[in-house]
């Protein structure tokens, strides 16, 4: 209904702003169009793009400003309140897999700990390849700080594919008490009701709220990062943050809350271990005709991971760079779900050296990971940006309506509306992300979250906003333009079943 309603709207405005009398036979076939003509539905076409654009963005801002603000209704005593107790707290396995030390790493990792929800109805596997690995003495200090949690170290190297994650998560995801995982990256901290809503949404399949058709197979949190520095060498942290908390959550929102398809981040993940193995084992018996004969190995080895005992679905996705997208493809196609969301953010505070060239090859890998996945709306995405769309926009609105080429007044309107919106959102999102009505006190927050609430002065804002919507279309053609995806130290190449072969 959303896309009848929109698409009736495109071509009501579309035909208002046509010539009185024309004929639309004429307009389409009638090949003696002068110029004039021929820039007119050019022009046209814009609009149509340039008001898709608007109205994804306006939703999304939307629902950041709705739901990502107001949907906090938890709080610790509903534990003694709910009669109904085994089924209202299903039990969760957070998952955390760890590798060397990021920064803000203690506190991160110890808001799992302090998730509201009974102790005996979660518990925390830590997953490491290397016994030697610097995180393992942070996690001993909080199993000693909070012995009353379940939590564990799960120690192995293991090799099912490129993907380094999900080797470390296989031995975890196999020795889950619970049937329901949270995926959590180990850079990220986690609001104390988190928890609380996401099981919530899983088990009711609510998408911010509000009841789905589709049962919510796999619940995500939009991804949030703040630089916790201000030397000139964390400008690629702050660049993260800014694209994070504008360009990427509001499109990344409103794709979500459309949900024609899967787009999902991979920080913090809600699923059930039952639904992935089914899927698997339906990917292993072929069900997908469409990658019959173009997938290589993949069935077969879906079909082997399903056949040994316990659980072993997760090990598939170890040939995928983009794991999380893709678990989320096949718990949408195999379990007849979708997606849903809680109002939540997952923050991972960035530190250290950080520069500017890092910031854009992090986006160039990325981009070229996505272009694979998703090639339409990877070669659509700097139409979406806030100065390509202006272009277009402007242009659009001069010819049909000025009869004029571009009117930099329209142009520096629809920037300025951009960045206000921008700025809005962005502060929206920083100053509820430690407004959780589970929190009892200000002290279970660690000192960066309490920092966001200071909001950067609008005078160190506004040049890293213009500096990070600047950059998006050179870092895109960047990515284009190559097919080497370089990640942790190693190159890769994609191939056409979208998993990742190592160079």
């Amino acid at each position: 209904m959303y896309f009848i309603v929109t698409l009736l709207l495109l071509c009501a405005i579309v035909y208002s702003a046509l010539p009185y009398g024309t004929n639309l036979e004429n307009l389409f076939f009638d090949s003696n169009h002068d110029l004039q003509n021929f820039i007119t539905y050019i022009a046209i076409f814009f609009l149509i793009w340039y008001i898709v654009v608007l109205v994804l963005a306006i939703n999304g801002v939307g629902e950041i400003l709705w739901k990502f603000s107001r949907i906090r209704k938890f709080n610790s005593s509903i534990f003694e309140e709910r009669r109904d107790y085994d089924d209202f707290f299903e039990g969760v396995t957070i998952l955390r897999p760890l590798k060397g030390v990021d920064p803000k790493m203690e506190e991160c990792l110890e808001s799992c700990f302090l998730q509201k929800y009974p102790t005996d109805k979660f518990e925390i596997i830590f997953c490491i390849a290397d016994e030697n690995d610097p995180s393992i003495p942070i996690v001993k200090n909080l199993q000693l700080k909070y012995p009353n949690v379940n939590s564990k170290i799960a120690l192995g190297k293991e090799h099912y594919g490129p993907n380094p994650k999900i080797n470390n998560l296989a031995k975890g995801y196999h020795d889950a008490k619970f049937d329901i995982l949270w995926v959590l990256d180990s850079n990220v901290w986690v609001s104390s009701g988190c928890l609380q809503r996401a099981v919530r949404a899983l088990i009711e399949s609510t998408d911010n709220g509000r009841k789905t058709s589709r049962p919510v197979k796999l619940v995500h949190h939009l991804p949030l990062a703040c630089s916790v520095e201000s030397k000139l060498s964390s400008l690629g942290a702050k660049c993260d943050e800014m694209f994070l908390t504008t360009a990427h959550s509001k499109f990344y929102v409103s794709l979500n809350k459309v949900s024609i398809r899967p787009c999902v981040n991979g920080k913090s993940n809600f699923y059930r271990r039952s639904d992935l193995d089914y899927a698997v084992m339906k990917i292993g018996k072929g069900f997908n005709p469409s990658t019959d004969g173009k997938s290589g190995n993949t069935a077969k080895d879906a079909s082997y991971y399903s056949s040994l005992k316990g659980h072993n679905g997760i090990k598939l996705f170890a040939r995928y760079i983009g794991e999380d997208n893709m678990i989320a493809i096949a718990l949408w196609d195999y379990c007849n779900g979708r997606t849903g969301m809680t109002g939540d953010v997952v923050i991972q505070p960035l530190g250290g050296i950080n520069s500017l060239i890092d910031y854009c090859h992090r986006r160039i890998r990325w981009l070229r990971v996505r272009r694979y996945m998703v090639l339409m709306a990877t070669l659509l995405e700097p139409s979406t940006e806030c100065f390509l769309s202006g272009l277009f926009g402007t242009f659009a609105i001069s010819v049909i309506f000025f009869n004029s080429l571009f009117i930099n007044k329209i142009f520096i309107l629809h920037v300025l509306i951009w960045l206000c919106c921008d700025r809005i959102q962005y502060t929206v999102e920083f100053d509820y992300a430690a407004a959780d009505q589970a929190c009892t006190s200000k002290q279970e927050l660690p000192g960066f979250i309490l920092n966001l609430t200071k909001h950067k002065d609008l005078k160190e804002w506004i040049p890293l906003w213009i500096l990070r919507e600047t950059l998006a279309l050179p870092i895109w053609i960047a990515a284009m333009m190559g097919h080497v995806i370089e990640w942790r130290g190693s190159s890769f190449k994609i191939n056409a079943d979208l998993s990742a072969e190592e160079l």
